[in-house]
């Protein structure tokens, strides 16, 4: 007797559960790297989102400028840490824009787990800010000042000149996601 040249059943069915095994490891491991990739795309983007905030904040210290002196009146210091009423707290400053010619006050405000952009047209803050959200899910921030080798917690310093500023500015950003971030710098 002859045997036929073909497939068994059998041969066929074994045949199927090797691909069917090889298919769903293969599908497994496709699903882990888009998971991954999304994974690591919103890590790279919270990044981006901390490196923009922490460069905002550094141009705009980099900048600060002594304030006009008004016969009329104190003038606003030019680098300010107020402290809010619902326990948030922001830094103001006087910077100036070198590509526009101007002076503007703005502020860091931090309230409710955000660290905010806020900026006035002039250089008192009066009227309406525009204000811009900077830095998300942010846990605390503290903010420290360099001045004649002693770090202060609080500025201007009591009975301290409104164009007095500190040697440097640190700022600690406390994030759940990424964890204490601390950032010195020095002004002029």
């Amino acid at each position: 007797m002859t045997r036929s040249q073909g497939l068994t059943l059998i041969e066929l069915m074994v045949a199927l559960a090797v691909f069917a095994v090889l298919g769903l490891l293969s599908y497994r491991a496709l699903a882990q790297i888009g998971d991954h990739r999304e994974r690591i795309g919103a890590e790279l983007a919270r990044w981006r989102e901390i490196g923009r905030g922490m460069l905002r904040i550094e141009t705009d210290l980099l900048q600060v400028v002594a304030p006009l002196a008004q016969p009329e009146s104190e003038p606003p210091p030019a680098l300010e840490l107020r402290r809010l009423p619902d326990s948030g707290h922001e830094l103001r400053l006087l910077v100036a824009d070198g590509t526009r010619g101007k002076v503007g006050r703005v502020a860091y405000r931090f309230d409710n787990g955000r660290l905010e952009w806020v900026r006035w047209p002039g250089r008192l803050a009066q009227g309406d800010p525009a204000i811009d959200p900077l830095i998300d899910k942010v846990d605390a921030v503290r903010w420290r000042f360099l001045f004649n080798g002693r770090r202060l917690d609080a500025w201007p310093p009591d009975n301290a000149q409104a164009a007095l500023l500190p040697q440097a500015v640190e700022l600690e950003l406390e994030l759940a996601d990424a964890g204490t971030i601390t950032r010195l710098v020095p002004l002029r």
